[in-house]
This record gives structure tokens, sequence and C-alpha cells, in this order.
């Protein structure tokens, strides 16, 4: 490695002191407001299911009768004006369930004001403006540390120690054959005080065009702009589909009608497949619309005791 992203690294880690310091002596405040606030974060950058876990848990919300909201920061906004992951929220949980902005702040307070008893924060960890009543925070099991090191230079956002920070530490993408009491001592050293879980992706099924549900059969063309691609390419053949091709864009991309018409061309007899979250990127009139994967999140060690911290003192 360069020196360069060491010395970038070494001054991003800087910045972090700087603002934890900020925060622990006081000089900064974080805000509350008028509802339960739970974060569901992570400590490195790409996919480590922040969105999969968020869904599971308002819709468990809503079936325990909790009035819930998610919130969220218009990342890489769409044609429409609407960042990916909001337009999925929206799919899924209804308009006026979802706030979605430049400040995830101030959307917290605005679902606090639509009546919202319990926010969901999707990527609120690193978030130190916004005062939580619980962190939750997810390590992909693929590679828990980020390389090891802050960014640039590696992929995590801040130390390993900021793991202290957290109540619950859930370790996702856990492989099917993997003993999760093994992982959970890998992170314990590093949050001691937090209650620890696991799980994972459950393949659910696959959505043709029109949106019916088909068998997965035969090979695949993965398209996936998603921050953990080979996990993408591992659920596609968990599905049943075989051989895999994966062709990966960078996270959040919003893929072109010549990107589009390409992946058809090569995809050829293959199913050409998305997630739920490319396929809100798939361009309308596309010559070919794809194949949709679909996941939920399965909890596999600890979930029950997690989901009793996220929605106690929200009412019901």
């Amino acid at each position: 490695m360069s020196a360069w992203p060491r010395f970038a690294a070494a001054l991003y880690g800087w910045g972090w002191e700087q603002r934890r310091a900020a925060y622990a002596r006081g000089w900064a405040t974080p805000e509350r407001v008028a509802s339960r606030v739970v974060s569901i974060g992570n400590l490195t950058v790409g996919g480590a299911g922040k969105t999969t876990l968020t869904l599971h848990l308002a819709a468990r919300a809503r079936a325990a009768g909790l009035a819930v909201a998610v919130v969220g920061r218009r990342y890489r906004p769409g044609p429409r004006g609407r960042g990916d992951e909001e337009e999925l929220y929206r799919a899924r949980l209804g308009d006026a369930a979802v706030f979605a902005g430049r400040s995830k702040l101030e959307c917290a307070h605005r679902a606090a004001s639509a009546g919202a008893k319990l926010v969901l924060v999707d990527d609120g960890f690193s978030h130190w403006a916004l005062a939580r009543d619980l962190d939750v925070v997810l390590l992909d099991a693929s590679d828990l540390w980020g390389g090891g090191r802050l960014l640039p230079a590696g992929r995590l956002r801040e130390p390993r120690r900021a793991l202290q920070r957290a109540e619950v530490v859930v370790v996702s993408r856990l492989p099917d054959d993997a003993a999760p009491a093994e992982w959970l001592e890998r992170v314990r050293p590093y949050a001691p005080a937090a209650r620890l879980a696991a799980g994972r992706h459950r393949v659910t099924g696959v959505r043709d065009p029109a949106g019916g549900e088909v068998p997965a059969r035969g090979a695949a063309h993965v398209v996936t702009a998603t921050g953990n691609p080979r996990a993408v390419e591992a659920s596609a053949r968990e599905a049943g589909f075989e051989p895999v091709r994966l062709s990966a864009y960078r996270d959040h991309h919003w893929f072109t009608g010549e990107e589009a018409a390409r992946e058809a061309r090569a995809a050829g007899e293959a199913t050409l497949l998305v997630t739920a979250k490319d396929a809100v990127r798939w361009p309308a009139g596309a010559p070919r619309a794809p194949h949709v994967l679909e996941v939920a999140w399965e909890w596999i060690a600890g979930g029950d005791a997690v989901e009793r911290r996220v929605f106690e003192g929200a009412g019901a």
C-alpha cells in the first residue's frame, strides 16, 4: 500500500477523534426527538444488511401494533429525486412511514411529529447529532473489520473500539454451516457490554418482470450495484441458479438504458437477475426487464432478545 492511503486514513482517524472528543466533553450535544429512536448501522462501508434488517424490524413493529417510521439520508437520488433505499422503503411500508432527506435529525423530528412512536434510522451509528435510545450495529461475516483499516486505506468508518457505544451487535450474512457462537466470540472483545446476535439473508423466492413467483433454475446473469456483490451471487446460487455470472457496479449506481441493454445481451439465454434494491434503479423502458431475487432477514441466534430491546418503551 502506498503512503497516501495510510496518510489519508490517519487524517480521517484524527478527524474522528476530534468529533468523538467534542461529544464526550459536552462541547457538542446530540439532540433528542419525541419518539423512541433506534439506529441500525454498521462499522464499515458496504452492504452489511441494514436495509433488510430494518424492513424486518418495521414489519415486526407493525405486527405488534406500533406506529413505526423509517428515517434515512437521501443518498444519490435517481430520476424521481429519491434514493434507492428510500424508494424500496416506500414500496414496502408506504409513503407515510418513510422520511428521507439531507438531515437525519430533521427527518427524525418530522417522523415524530407525524405520530411515529418508534423511529428506525437506517445507517445512524455514525450520525452523532441525533440522540438514539438504542444503537444496533451490523458486522458482515464475510469481512468483519473492513480490512482492518480506516477509510480510505480500508473500509472501516470508525475504529473497532467504537463498538463500545453499541448496545446490540449483530453478525450478519453468516454462512449456512457456521456456528454462531464462534463468530460472536470474535466480536465480544470489542463490545463486551453489548448484546450479541447473528442473522442471515434468507432467499424467499424469485419474481418475474410481471411480479409473479417463478422457479429458480438454470444459468443466471446477476447484475448488482450493492455493497456486497459476492453475497448477491451466493444468494442466487442458494435460490437454485447455476452457473451464476456476476456483473458488479458501484454501490447505489443507477443503471442507464445503454447499460441495461448491454447486460441483457450479456445474459443471453440466462436469467437476468437483480436484487430488489437494484430493481429500483433499473431504467424504465429497458428492452429486457430483469427477474428479482427476493431475500428476507432471518435470525440465527439472539433475535428475540434483540427485538425486545428494539421495541421496549415504544408503546402500542
